[in-house]
């Protein structure tokens, strides 16, 4: 093995594209859209969340491809946290991501291959035990290289938009589009007013999740100054206008009262209208849609464990590369920890915590993006954000109202969150201060 400075550089923008779309269409538009339904009740209602959700989206990406391209190296946000508020919110950035974000992503993912998996093969066999084989799965490919993951990706990606696509059109094409039409009551109880769009947009971020996974690999980008903004905002807005389609297609089929509570909406809604064979082969491209998804998580997070460990943030042992380009103990470390999680289960509140720290941590970065400007003025910026300062203003405005939603409607939950965050916290302040950190940096 060598050391792992010498990350490759071989992905295209094609191949970054590929990352974004792969990792953000998975879990979230397979799994939520009947906890959505549920929440919010009305079909108008749903698709202006999700689109809500994807304007969000877009305004972050536009304000962390200025800093991407500025700070082209492996780690993604990490790397921006720490350049605008130093190693220790580095710290907090980079681990709440590994041991939260994309950790907790990555083994939802896995359990939910072994559901489907389970499913179309009768009911048979142990989820955790299926969880943890696509675990070890996916190790083993990575073990192989990057050359070989992205091959894998690019071509699983293709599939996906494609399914995508055809059950979009399939829904959209033979539904009488009762979702819109229905009358359907108002929320009441838990879920009304305030609450009910804070658990739904928890699951639309989740959905949405991933948009910035490409950055992660800058180091391994070709001409990443002007790659990774056109990676970063493509990929984002092609991943909204996929899933708006998806949606008008489920309401096509289904009204929201029929999607409430499904596990696979995209199943019941072309079971709907072409019968129950026609589930089954819904069943089998969304295991082929996860698949691609959590592809993406082994790619990307060790390279996050990489760009810690060469700024003495995790152990040494993380900035190892083998003949392969692979950050291989990064990778052993990342799917050790994924397949853990993987045992357990509680797939809303799972996502309802992992969101909540997700978008606190992202809150602290996106702010990086006016203490870099203000630090650092001179910075050569390949891309530069439009608007501003007004438009990346309203970016973090949007955050900040997002969180006091979320805080005030589910203050355990918010308490939970913050307990995790603190530790993470506790644990880069004495990382800092010790001997080896000085030592490493």
């Amino acid at each position: 093995m060598t050391e792992a400075h010498k990350l490759h550089r071989v992905l295209r923008i094609r191949d970054g594209m590929a990352v974004t779309v792969g990792i953000v269409i998975g879990a979230g538009i397979l799994r939520t859209p009947g906890l959505i339904a549920g929440y919010l009740g009305n079909g108008w209602v749903i698709l202006a969340v999700w689109f809500f959700g994807g304007v969000v989206v877009a305004l972050s990406t536009l304000v962390l491809a200025e800093m991407a391209a500025a700070l082209p190296e492996a780690g993604g946000k990490y790397v921006y946290a720490r350049e605008a508020w130093g190693p220790l919110m580095g710290f907090v950035a980079g681990w709440s991501e590994l041991l939260v974000s994309r950790g907790f992503s990555g083994a939802v993912k896995a359990v939910a291959i072994a559901e489907y998996i389970r499913i179309l093969v009768g009911g048979r066999g142990s989820v955790p035990i299926l969880a943890g084989a696509v675990v070890l799965g996916f190790f083993l490919l990575h073990t192989r290289g990057l050359k070989a993951s992205t091959v894998f990706q690019n071509v699983t990606t293709a599939i996906k938009v494609l399914i995508v696509v055809l059950i979009a059109a399939a829904g959209i094409a033979a539904g009488d589009f009762a979702g819109f039409s229905t009358p359907t009551p108002q929320a009441t109880g838990a879920t009304a007013g305030l609450l009910g769009f804070a658990l739904a947009y928890q699951s639309i971020s989740f959905a949405y999740y991933g948009w910035e996974d490409a950055a992660k690999m800058a180091e391994e980008v070709k001409d990443p100054g002007r790659a990774l903004p056109r990676i970063l905002v493509g990929g984002s807005l092609a991943v909204m206008v996929l899933y708006l389609l998806m949606n008008v297609a489920f309401l096509a089929a289904l009204t929201p009262a029929e999607m409430a509570g499904s596990e696979l909406v995209a199943r019941d809604a072309i079971a709907a209208v072409f019968g129950e064979m026609a589930g089954v082969i819904v069943v089998i491209a969304s295991l082929l849609i996860l698949i691609s998804s959590a592809n993406v998580n082994f790619l990307g997070l060790p390279r996050v464990a990489y760009g810690l460990g060469r700024n003495g943030l995790a152990p040494r042992a993380f900035t190892q590369v083998d003949e392969r380009g692979t950050p291989r103990n990064a990778l052993y470390f990342i799917s050790a920890w994924i397949g853990i999680l993987a045992l357990s289960g509680a797939f809303e509140l799972l996502v309802r915590f992992m969101m909540t720290v997700a978008i606190t941590v992202d809150t602290m970065v996106l702010l990086g993006y006016f203490r870099l400007r203000a630090r650092k003025p001179d910075m050569a910026r390949p891309f530069t954000m439009p608007g501003h300062p007004w438009l990346p203003a309203v970016t973090v405005a949007l955050y900040v109202g997002i969180l006091v939603i979320l805080v005030s409607t589910q203050p355990a939950l918010a308490l939970g969150a913050a307990g995790m965050l603190l530790a993470i916290l506790v644990a880069g302040v004495v990382t800092i201060r010790s001997d080896e950190y000085g030592r490493q940096s």
